[in-house]
């Protein structure tokens, strides 16, 4: 009997070894292939500035290190010093596999949010209304916008402030000047600021603008996303002839900057990283009373400005990561407090009931902070950091299952090795890995 299980010690370490070395080998091939594929793209996709393809090759990156390690340090001898170096450097593996992650993000200026078919000179905009409008006489009102303030009020509401100003040709009736924002659900202050001729003799209109916008913003990945703010313009004659054209004419030549923002714009919490004039094309179920639905009728395609927003993330991570790292610091020094030995429960106090009061404070600490969360998001999607309240709420389970069988007569020699220390090594690396997972998950999909 004795020889079996000293056989059983020789054995299983030997066969762990031999499995880790075949996953070495297989994270090691799919970082040579994922390497190739992302550093031999042509470039970023349509819509960012990043390649695609980094979160495969950050995982492989990450798992290839972590097995090297552990093939290296060789922790299957069970060597206690072993063990809780190879937990370290998988912690700090997951660590700066987040990190990266957070860097690539960051620096991706996204622009596919933008609404329609991007304009990015005259000639793009004649040619979409060619294609969409053949041999439709049109009446173009060059129109132009300069915004000095956006800031978000609420979860879907963002108030925006500016100019606006149209460039009219002659003999345009004075009902059918001006423009609508059909997208403000309670109303807005257009303001009269300029009516006069410009150098080449059209006339020019201005107004000031003031204007709370009610859109949809996908919060999913909090604090890092991006939003796209768009304005919504229509001619004061809807369901006409008339077609609002960007006055890329009042611009130096476009490109994906701050053009048509104040060099001191309003943002609180958010900074624009882009412009964009687009087209959008809606199938509208009525005509307006214009013309009878059985005749031919094609609504003209509407005119948007589009502001891309990022958020300055940096503050809301870090408060929130300091918060949820001393709940999970406090969590971990727990653990050094479950113990079968029956000499050290007098002085830590240990008991089941103990345990499992301790696990449901530290539940209901995190489902506060979850709310918190959910409240500056206001989106019915799980936003990125309520990700990792999760992975506490998987840890905290643990623990409390941890609790219950130390306080049990079960024998389990996994926890009755050096006095429940593989609980211990595990927490760290469990944590932040399942963060880690969930971080490649919310941004790579």
């Amino acid at each position: 009997m004795a020889d079996q299980r000293l056989k059983r010690k020789r054995v299983w370490p030997s066969l762990l070894a031999r499995v880790n070395l075949v996953l070495l080998a297989l994270c090691a091939a799919a970082t040579v292939v994922f390497a190739i594929r992302y550093f031999g793209a042509d470039g970023a996709p349509a819509g960012h500035t990043e390649r695609s393809g980094w979160a495969p090759l950050i995982a492989s990156v990450v798992l290839l290190l972590l097995f090297l390690s552990i093939a290296l340090l060789k922790p299957f001898r069970l060597s206690g010093r072993r063990c809780a170096l190879v937990s370290a450097i998988a912690s700090v593996l997951f660590a700066l596999g987040i990190g990266t992650v957070w860097q690539i993000v960051s620096h991706d200026r996204v622009t596919d949010t933008i609404v329609g078919t991007p304009l990015m000179d005259d000639q793009d905009s004649r040619t979409y209304l060619r294609k969409l409008l053949p041999g439709v006489k049109i009446r173009e009102i060059p129109t132009g916008v300069f915004i000095q303030g956006a800031k978000f009020t609420d979860p879907q509401e963002v108030e925006v402030s500016g100019y606006v100003w149209q460039r009219y040709p002659k003999g345009m009736p004075e009902k059918d000047m001006g423009v609508v924002f059909p997208e403000a659900p309670d109303g807005y202050t257009l303001d009269e600021a300029y009516d006069t001729v410009n150098t080449s003799g059209q006339r020019l209109k201005g107004w000031h603008f003031n204007l709370t916008l009610r859109q949809h913003f996908n919060y999913q990945k909090y604090p890092l996303d991006k939003q796209n703010i768009w304005l919504r313009l229509w001619t004061n004659a809807a369901f006409t002839n008339d077609v609002l054209v960007p006055d890329f004419a009042s611009y130096p030549p476009w490109k994906y900057g701050e053009i048509g923002l104040d060099q001191d714009i309003v943002t609180s919490g958010w900074a624009p990283y882009y412009t964009a004039w687009s087209y959008g094309q809606h199938n509208y179920t009525m005509t307006q009373g214009v013309t009878d639905w059985n005749k031919p009728f094609v609504a003209a395609p509407e005119l948007y400005f589009n502001i891309g927003m990022e958020r300055k993330w940096a503050g809301p991570l870090t408060g929130r990561l300091l918060q949820s790292f001393f709940i999970a610091a406090i969590m971990f020094l727990a653990l050094f407090v479950y113990t079968k030995d029956d000499t050290r429960n007098p002085r830590f106090g240990f008991s089941t009931w103990t345990a499992i009061s301790f696990a449901v404070t530290l539940l209901l600490v995190v489902v506060v902070d979850q709310t918190q969360i959910r409240e500056i998001a206001g989106d019915t999607s799980l936003t990125y950091l309520e990700y990792f309240a999760i992975a506490q709420y998987i840890v905290i389970m643990g623990i409390f299952a941890n609790a219950i069988l130390i306080g049990s007569e079960t024998k389990i020699r996994a926890l009755e090795w050096k006095d429940n220390l593989l609980p211990t090594l595990l927490y760290w690396p469990v944590l932040i890995g399942l963060f880690f997972a969930f971080t490649l998950f919310v941004f790579a999909t």
